[in-house]
């Protein structure tokens, strides 16, 4: 009865196989262009994320009002995944970023003296350096 089990239950493993085979065989090109778009969200994500801590650094100092630079720091990041051919994420992602860069420009700075806290600048250097 074991033995018989084992048989029953080893056919129906090689069915199954068989089954996961023949559908990836089939859906091949429909998961490789999934898995390649979801790459290059992952890269679009990582170089919003990269672009707008530059890009909030290099608006900070110039004489836009705050809603301005943020606005303006959205269209440079956009402009810069359409430059290098990547997709275009939502405006607020993107905002979100920029807001995320601008808290973390803040959190460098001591509100006093102005002098960058050397812990907060080695954790912007390391996710710079991603």
């Amino acid at each position: 009865m074991n033995q018989q089990m084992s048989k029953l239950v080893t056919q129906a493993l090689v069915i199954i196989i068989g089954v996961i085979y023949t559908y990836y065989q089939q859906h091949r090109a429909k998961i490789d262009a999934a898995v390649k778009d979801n790459q290059a969200a992952k890269t679009a994500l990582d170089i919003v994320n990269k672009t707008a801590v530059f890009v909030v650094h290099k608006l900070e100092a110039g004489d836009l009002d705050n809603k301005d630079k943020q606005v303006q720091a959205v269209k440079l990041v956009q402009s810069t995944l359409q430059t290098l051919g990547l997709p275009v994420l939502g405006d607020e992602v993107i905002a979100g970023a920029v807001e995320s860069a601008v808290s973390a420009m803040h959190l460098a700075y001591d509100t006093q003296n102005q002098q960058p806290r050397p812990s907060v600048l080695r954790q912007l250097k390391s996710m710079l350096a991603r």
